[in-house]
């Protein structure tokens, strides 16, 4: 689809469709949306704008705004003035930056989200268009509501009162109001035939005498200064109260109006909450002091069991390299074929062992280097170059299954990475490639840029996954049906290339349509030194 084109609404039959703007000018991005908005059958109707400019051309009114912070003319902040303040905006952007963020909320924004790495951003952001929109509803619902409320002051669940200072007669109560004071009949009309109002109201509201200077008039005849809190009366009741000055016509004496609620049901809620919420920080701070020292015997425990393994491991090798040199050098000068056989089973299972221990040494050191991990460490590297590279030094094993391999990522492909970092991805990904294809099978490696990431797939014809299997086969000592691995295979390789990728803040994606239909692995890894408008895979 290409980049400012309306998409076609996606919605069930049953949702209202919800007009969507989505100002972003990430393709990767743009495609997030909508394969999140299709997979979980949001009703959304995106308008996508690659710029600031197409989004100004656009004269629609949407239900919902979603903004990219910064776009290719410009940052959103030039745009945020301008949407209409009816329309809930959302800022969405790469760089977690407190100022852009306040300066974007006080311009008129109701969200600031920061997009992460592995995009969770995504799983998040319709809970936020659905909350946005509920509280945009709620709010337009409260004023219709005070509207009519003010136009059927009769039928209001508030007591209301109107008493006039100076001849001191009551002009208006509604029922409400006899209701909340617990008046009968008698006194309700005895409060209206006389001049003198309930001693109780009439000390409460404090309506005679000097306390009528609490209620300066201001030039157009309002009070500034109205008068509110709660009154406990008998039977436990609580009445919440609220009292201006307001001229009933211009130029007239201002007379009392007062509002009443009665509060006893919330009040004896807000004790009760007040109590549970004591109760709740005893009982939060006794369990934060568990958490932590459970935090902590965890993190004893882990690095314990590190230290195990690498003293482990560590052990393994001294043994193992006479092995590993030895071995081979038996088998080479074996004359006897049925001595030469059992060398070369003792020499395969001496590979596995210590390529099973490096791989556990090298796992448990990217958990060390993650905390470590500097971008002083890294290096431009060809990424082209390097593929080529393993390649070749893969040529027997390529030759030996009568393999076809296609490198289409052109030398001269650069991203700043440490050099081991790719040089393992590419080299694991591309053995699980000739491990798991069959003889006379293809393999295929392509890559670009979009922005500020280089990708690059590898491509095979192989045994392929099934659906269980590519939701697991980044798990450490995960194989795929066991039965048709390859006894050398562990279970780690393409953990490790997982771990690498997230260590530079990366992606990897894995894609099979099913066994015997082949396995498709794509890796992206940010570079914001080089910027391009090569398309991400597809």
């Amino acid at each position: 689809m290409d980049r400012g084109c309306c998409m076609m609404p996606i919605f069930t039959a049953d949702k209202p469709v919800i007009r969507i703007h989505y100002i972003e000018d990430n393709l990767i991005d743009q495609q997030a949306l909508t394969r999140v908005a299709q997979k979980k059958s949001l009703p959304y109707q995106i308008d996508l704008s690659s710029s600031l400019a197409e989004a100004r051309s656009r004269n629609q009114m949407y239900d919902l705004v979603i903004c990219d912070f910064f776009l290719s003319d410009g940052t959103i902040l030039d745009l945020l003035p301008t949407f209409d303040t009816r329309t809930p905006v959302i800022v969405v952007t790469g760089q977690a930056d407190l100022n852009n963020a306040v300066t974007a909320l006080k311009l008129g924004a109701k969200d600031y989200l920061v997009k992460d790495p592995e995009r969770e951003y995504l799983n998040l952001l319709p809970i936020q268009i659905e909350n946005l929109l509920k509280q945009q509803r709620n709010e337009r619902d409260r004023k219709r509501l005070s509207s009519l409320l003010f136009s059927v002051g009769g039928a209001i669940p508030f007591g209301v009162y109107l008493y006039e200072p100076i001849t001191g007669s009551v002009m208006y109560a509604n029922n409400a109001f006899f209701s909340i004071w617990d008046f009968d009949t008698e006194t309700s009309e005895s409060l209206l035939t006389h001049d003198l109002i309930s001693r109780q109201i009439k000390t409460l509201l404090k309506y005679e005498g000097d306390d009528l200077p609490m209620f300066p008039l201001g030039e157009d005849g309002i009070s500034g200064i109205a008068r509110s809190g709660e009154v406990r009366v008998r039977n436990s009741k609580t009445i919440r109260y609220y009292t201006d000055r307001i001229p009933i016509e211009p130029g007239d004496p201002p007379c009392y109006v007062s509002i009443f609620e009665d509060n006893t049901a919330l009040s004896q809620a807000h004790e009760a909450v007040n109590d549970y919420s004591r109760r709740l920080e005893h009982l939060n701070a006794s369990l934060d002091q568990r958490v932590q020292e459970r935090t902590q015997q965890l993190e004893d425990l882990m690095k314990k069991q590190r230290d195990l393994i690498v003293n482990i491991g560590h052990d393994l090798r001294t043994p193992l390299t006479p092995l590993v040199a030895l071995l081979p050098y038996l088998q080479h000068n074996e004359t006897d074929g049925e001595k030469k056989n059992t060398l070369r089973v003792l020499c395969e299972s001496t590979m596995m062992i210590r390529s099973l221990v490096e791989e556990i040494l090298m796992t448990e050191n990217l958990g060390v280097e993650k905390s470590a991990f500097s971008q002083r460490d890294t290096r431009p590297c060809d990424l082209g170059s390097m593929a080529d590279e393993i390649i070749e030094a893969s040529l027997p094993v390529i030759s030996s299954k009568g393999l076809s391999i296609r490198n289409d990522i052109k030398p001269g492909m650069m991203i700043r990475i440490k050099y081991i970092h790719l040089h393992l991805i590419l080299e694991k990904l591309i053995n699980n490639a000739l491990q798991f294809t069959e003889p006379g099978g293809t393999i295929t490696l392509h890559g670009g840029k979009d922005r500020e990431y280089t990708w690059f797939c590898v491509s095979d014809t192989g045994i392929g996954l099934t659906h269980e299997d590519s939701s697991r086969i980044f798990d450490d000592f995960y194989k795929a049906d066991a039965s048709r691995s390859d006894l050398l295979s562990h279970g780690l390789g393409l953990s490790v290339v997982r771990k690498l990728v997230l260590l530079n803040n990366g992606h990897i994606t894995v894609k099979s349509d099913g066994l015997g239909m082949g396995t498709r692995f794509c890796v992206s890894l940010p570079d914001r030194s080089v910027r391009s408008n090569q398309p991400m895979w597809d």
